[in-house]
């Protein structure tokens, strides 16, 4: 018997890319399937284009503005399914993506998460030049704490079991919500989280988003942190200062991506400050202190005509 797989996607004000995301769930060839969307007060056409939809695979759920670890746990309260996928209201999944998952999963009784690789686009849906992971095999706890790989819970499967011992969605968190949870996750047993060598989701960048504020992005990463060092101590201390840094270029690359160069190139620095060896040993650091410096010191029409070189693009 085929094992089900329950979507679940948190919607709040995404309607311009809803129905993409919805197609590119209700097409998977996966035969035993549910997708719940759970409309978090969204204040858009969003309840409209669910109106729209006329697939008994689709349950909608509505309820007032309760953010995001809200939604999620609703969600996955809702599901019947032995598989839980998450999938973002603005993000796109390839085809076969589920398929692909519960295969590795059915081969691999001993992963309880699997995550595929991911390509980055724009609005429009063109991609663009933004280095995206490209991890294999097995994921520490250490490791998933170091650089969380995942880019977007759109790329990632849960076996329902695991999700539910590790618990619920902290609704507390600012933000890195996702990481907090697989973390916990991790801690279940080692070694339970594993990379799918597929780009299979596409992660969507564009200006509304949750993660495009790096000041609570940082808020919630300190969060984390505390988290984090009560219930893995050893670990945390051993890969903190490096976990930090590469935080700290993540939010470089979301302040670039906003036009905002100064701020990037200060946390770009901060990066730097908190694990010098670690940083100038990654090229990723290299380049993101170099975009930094070109978007301060270059003219803007020098610059934009190198991004499209690239084939980057950035939301202003």
């Amino acid at each position: 018997m085929p094992s089900s797989i329950s979507v679940v996607m948190p919607a709040y004000n995404a309607g311009a890319f809803l129905d993409t995301s919805i197609a590119s769930a209700l097409s998977q060839t996966a035969e035993d399937m549910e997708v719940i969307v759970v409309n978090d007060g969204c204040t858009d056409d969003t309840a409209e284009r669910l109106r729209a939809w006329n697939d008994s695979r689709l349950t909608v759920v509505t309820q007032d503005r309760q953010g995001l670890a809200c939604a999620l746990n609703k969600a996955i309260r809702v599901a019947r399914g032995s598989y839980i996928a998450f999938l973002d209201a603005d993000d796109v999944w390839l085809p076969g993506k589920m398929a692909r998952h519960v295969h590795f999963h059915e081969q691999h009784p001993e992963i309880d998460v699997s995550f595929c690789w991911v390509r980055m686009i724009d609005t429009a849906g063109r991609a663009i030049g933004v280095p995206c992971p490209r991890w294999r095999g097995t994921v520490s706890l250490a490791q998933l704490l170091a650089d969380y790989m995942f880019r977007t819970m759109s790329a990632v499967m849960i076996r329902r079991d695991a999700a539910e011992q590790a618990g619920a969605f902290d609704s507390s968190l600012v933000r890195c919500i996702d990481l907090e949870f697989f973390l916990r996750v991790a801690l279940l047993r080692p070694n339970n989280i594993c990379a799918i060598p597929e780009v299979l989701t596409l992660y969507r960048r564009h200006p509304q988003q949750r993660t495009g504020d790096w000041r609570r992005m940082l808020e919630g990463w300190d969060q984390v942190m505390a988290s984090i060092r009560q219930r893995a101590p050893e670990t945390t201390a051993a890969v903190e200062r490096v976990a930090s840094s590469n935080m700290h270029r993540y939010c470089a690359s979301l302040a670039y991506e906003a036009g905002n160069f100064g701020e990037a190139m200060e946390l770009v620095r901060r990066g730097y400050a908190l694990s010098p060896g670690a940083f100038l040993g990654d090229t990723l650091n290299w380049k993101m202190g170099a975009a930094a410096i070109a978007g301060v010191t270059l003219p803007k029409r020098a610059l934009f005509a190198i991004e499209k070189l690239a084939g980057f693009a950035r939301s202003t």
